[in-house]
């Protein structure tokens, strides 16, 4: 048991590196895909409960502080630097995975601020604002780091 443990854990970098990257092509191949086939504020229905909208976002999640793309970037590189100093705290297979989601949607959205001045959105619910595939990646990863170390917190 301890053996595939240590194995699992071994594994786990390189899986977690090939999750950041397919998180970060994909985010990234999305917007481009919207970007370059939607004008601004045009919209297609997905399905019933899913339409595709394209919109440039300035601001921070679900767009607030319109307007602040350059602070946004400082935060995203601080966040960033945070992320890597804490690395060796993300041991098990389930936090290097959230870890990798979590860097790849700071990233895509990273690229985005540098890149355009803006964060494209695209994904939009109808009942909640328009989001993209890092902003996900990030919730997620949030998300199950969370719900892991509350699971571990009750088993200790």
């Amino acid at each position: 048991m301890k053996k595939t443990r240590k194995l699992l854990r071994h594994w786990t970098i390189p899986v977690s590196a090939f999750v950041f990257g397919i998180l970060l092509f994909i985010d990234q191949y999305t917007k481009h895909v919207i970007s370059t086939g939607y004008a601004i504020g045009e919209s297609t229905t997905i399905f019933s409960w899913l339409w595709f909208t394209y919109l440039q976002n300035t601001g921070a999640n679900w767009g607030i502080m319109q307007n602040n793309n350059t602070l946004f970037i400082f935060l995203s590189i601080v966040a960033f630097a945070v992320l890597v100093y804490y690395a060796h705290d993300f041991r098990t297979p389930v936090e290097r995975l959230s870890y990798a989601a979590i860097l790849a949607g700071l990233w895509g959205n990273l690229l985005d601020r540098v890149t355009h001045g803006f964060v494209i959105d695209f994904i939009d619910l109808g009942w909640w604002p328009v989001f993209n595939v890092a902003d996900s990646a990030i919730l997620v990863g949030i998300f199950v780091y969370l719900f892991h170390q509350w699971r571990k917190a009750r088993k200790a």
